[in-house]
């Protein structure tokens, strides 16, 4: 009679620790699957902050959140989200938190890492961005007398901060000005994607 209440403890332990660690293991599975639906952005904020990027990371958060999910959810696609680091939210001429409209001018609605910005793009080719109408220009690209790639004038400073699949976000060194295609587009001709 011991013996049978033993086993049965023993079993119950044994299916609850189980439980406990299937259940441990799914946040990790549901934040490392490449083409999740669901993006966990604390995760994201926590990895900017990690990183230097903690003004960005708290923007994320408060104001970026409900817009990101609303465009995961609503399209199909990937975004790409570019990252003042924390001295541009410092030496800002905008207020702080940015306005929406700024931090719209910052986010692609797809893919741009290393590897597509070699390839069909072109000095003075245009990035549509989720503020309309204002396209970010591309100054300079991976591999030419530039050091490092610049949208805008902006340099690309950290490739690939985070990527999930759905949602990959880059390290910039300052702000991107919404004035500033108005200025590019009197001197280079429009070779946009939008349609990339």
């Amino acid at each position: 009679m011991a013996s049978k209440f033993a086993i049965s403890c023993f079993l119950l332990l044994l299916a609850s620790t189980l439980f406990i660690t299937i259940q441990g293991a799914q946040p990790y599975q549901k934040i490392h699957q490449p083409k999740s639906s669901a993006i966990n952005l604390g995760w994201v904020s926590a990895v900017l902050s990690h990183k230097g990027y903690g003004a960005m990371a708290l923007t994320l958060e408060t104001v970026l959140e409900p817009l990101i999910r609303t465009q995961l959810i609503n399209h199909s696609t990937t975004l790409t989200l570019f990252c003042p680091h924390d001295q541009a939210f410092f030496n800002s001429k905008y207020p702080q938190p940015p306005p929406l409209t700024l931090l719209k001018y910052h986010i692609v609605p797809f893919k741009i890492d290393p590897h597509t910005m070699e390839a069909p793009f072109h000095h003075g080719s245009k990035v549509e961005t989720l503020l309309p109408g204002h396209p970010l220009v591309v100054t300079s690209l991976p591999g030419t007398r530039a050091s490092y790639p610049s949208l805008n004038q902006v340099k690309v400073t950290d490739w690939v901060l985070f990527n999930n699949g759905r949602l990959i976000v880059h390290g910039v060194e300052n702000f991107f000005d919404p004035e500033y295609d108005a200025v590019i587009a009197k001197e280079v001709p429009s070779r946009g994607f939008s349609d990339f």
